[in-house]
């Protein structure tokens, strides 16, 4: 049953994560790692790496939002992991970070960009830096 809630967490997200490649540093168990993701939304984010941590493993994440050169810094938690798989070379091996704690400048400014990204930008959504 437990893998079956990981899945339903996996699959039916809260929010909506738009594909994106960027470096994400971060720290987990005392350690200072860095790996690229592979979706970003404003709920969270899927970091690709050959070692993901533990379920449940305390993260704390800074990345740079592309187009508007800010850097983010948030606490998160990994909600699930993806091992590698030999037969399905489609599925990276990662983890999945439910971001905890965000200010609310930074989480705005995450809003906006990923609004921007998947096209649903209103006029007026444009922020200045």
């Amino acid at each position: 049953m437990a893998q079956k809630k990981a899945n339903a967490t996996k699959d039916n997200r809260q929010t909506v994560r738009v594909p994106i490649q960027l470096l994400v540093d971060y720290k987990a168990d005392g350690h200072y790692l860095f790996d690229f993701c592979r979706d970003l939304g404003t709920g969270g984010v899927f970091i690709e790496t050959e070692s993901p941590q533990p379920t449940g493993s305390p993260i704390e994440l800074t990345f740079t939002i592309p187009d508007s050169k800010e850097t983010l810094k948030a606490r998160g938690t990994v909600i699930w992991v993806q091992g590698k798989v030999p037969s399905r070379p489609d599925l990276h091996p990662g983890m999945g970070v439910q971001f905890a704690e965000f200010n609310g400048e930074q989480r705005q400014i995450l809003e906006d960009f990923v609004r921007r990204h998947r096209g649903d930008a209103k006029p007026g959504d444009q922020r200045t830096a």
